[in-house]
């Protein structure tokens, strides 16, 4: 069992079947002081771009790895159209190795990976890839625009182009995309920009292959309607499986005021997606200066293909500008940044007076459970009445409390933890429940509460 198997997040509700005196909060990403973390420095980055891009942390290598694009500029107009690769120990402070690759200005002491790539690209190390050959996957716009190329690494480095590019033409897509791999089915998914045939209403649109280079056809899943604002349009969206289930980050485009910011939606099967919590902004633009880095991502951000999970928290990538989408190509202006979020902080179920949420039947399958919650004053031994706090009581399928393990016998949790272990006067072994069909009921008062994982013990 993989160490964050029998996690559940509260970004729908598809586990619960009752909830009382409780409500979904929507959480955002904080944005790093530092930022913008990468910045156009070299004479081949006109101005860089993550459209969705990727970065991943290779624990294999122990290293971050950024795949990101470096575009002409009116200052650099010869800097060409790049997809660059960058490394880092810490996710903050970036180095770009001299990959010996790409000539540019009859050098190749750059990190220039390919010549002729338009801004989005999105790259997957594929864990799951028997062939050694293809364990990294590329998918790219080139110039021009004549539909989806694709290529494969072995390191992620030395790219192949595939023989018969494109692999999706451009009368079938958009010139936005990104790409994963589902872990249920191991079908690769494709999700993409499409139009409307009567008018430009840009959407998001799926197509399904096996074998990553043979896509099925497209089909439709989320497009604005009458409860979003008349200049609403969706510009692509990154997906990512999570939690047993998967999650996105919607490019909402602002056609009026020509902004790009970012919501969040949930989907359980890939194809029906949840506008989470009432379409709240997931990720704002800064108006103003927030940090020492500047505003360089107050009037677009693009985020990255998935975010990346490291020391206790959940980092998310992105390309930001200053500039309105319309401007011309040579006056953007990208640099990248990075926002972080706590583990598994989507979304919480919030309380301050007493509530109750209970969970639909399911099959357990550990021996421990752990929750992700804060309480009002995580202090301890801070003054209070000692009330609040989250406690547990298990039952079985009928709504009977499993003997033990009632919510009067449960240690009450109090403070500020991503898995704090649940006991019941003690006891917070529950190998007896294995195979076992159960429901969870959470009295909450005081408190966020993020997730609970039904997990093995540790260590």
């Amino acid at each position: 069992m993989h160490p964050r198997d029998g996690l559940q997040v509260f970004c729908d509700d598809a586990m619960l079947a009752h909830t009382e005196n409780v409500w979904r909060s929507l959480h955002h990403p904080v944005r790093d002081e530092g930022n913008p973390v990468l910045v156009p420095d070299r004479a081949w980055e006109g101005y860089l771009v993550l459209q969705p891009g990727t970065v991943v942390h290779d624990e294999q290598d122990g290293c971050f790895k950024m795949w990101y694009n470096a575009q002409p500029s009116r200052d650099k107009p010869n800097a060409g159209k790049n997809l660059c690769y960058a490394t880092s120990t810490d996710g903050v402070h970036w180095e770009k190795p001299e990959l010996g690759l790409v000539e540019f200005d009859g050098s190749t002491a750059n990190n220039i990976l390919l010549r002729g790539v338009e801004w989005t690209h999105c790259v997957l190390k594929d864990e799951a890839e028997a062939d050694s050959e293809r364990r990294y996957k590329l998918l790219w716009w080139p110039p021009g625009g004549d539909g989806i190329h694709a290529a494969f690494s072995e390191d992620g480095i030395r790219w192949r182009p595939w023989k018969d590019n494109p692999i999706v033409p451009r009368r079938a897509t958009g010139d936005t995309f990104s790409f994963m791999r589902d872990p249920a089915s191991g079908e690769y998914w494709l999700y993409h920009k499409t139009r409307t045939p009567a008018r430009p209403l840009r959407m998001v649109s799926r197509m399904v292959s096996d074998d990553f280079v043979h896509w099925g056809p497209t089909r439709r899943l989320l497009a604005p309607d009458a409860f979003d604002p008349p200049d609403t349009q969706f510009y692509g969206l990154s997906t990512f499986p999570f939690a047993g289930q998967y999650l996105g980050v919607l490019w909402v485009y602002h056609t009026y005021p020509q902004t790009l910011d970012m919501q969040l939606v949930s989907s359980r099967d890939g194809s029906r997606w949840d506008r989470t919590a009432d379409r709240k902004l997931f990720m704002h633009l800064v108006p103003t200066n927030e940090y020492r880095g500047g505003a360089f991502d107050c009037m677009q951000i693009y985020p990255v293909s998935a975010p990346v999970e490291k020391d206790g928290r959940l980092w998310l990538y992105y390309s930001g500008f200053k500039v309105p989408h319309n401007t011309l190509a040579a006056d953007q202006d990208g640099r990248i940044g990075l926002a972080t979020l706590r583990l598994d902080g989507f979304c919480s179920l919030d309380a301050t007076s007493p509530g109750h949420a209970l969970t639909r039947p399911f099959t357990w399958n550990g021996d421990q459970l752990r929750l992700n919650a804060v309480t009002s004053d995580p202090t301890p031994g801070a003054p209070g009445d000692g009330s609040g706090g989250i406690t547990v009581q298990i039952e079985d399928e009928q709504g009977r409390v499993i003997p033990g393990l009632a919510a009067g016998q449960c240690t009450p949790f109090r403070g500020d933890e991503t898995g704090a272990l649940v006991d019941w006067g003690g006891r917070s072994d529950l190998g007896g429940l294995m195979g076992r069909t159960v429901q969870l009921r959470f009295i909450v008062e005081d408190v966020n509460f993020h997730s609970f994982r039904v997990c093995r013990r540790q260590g």
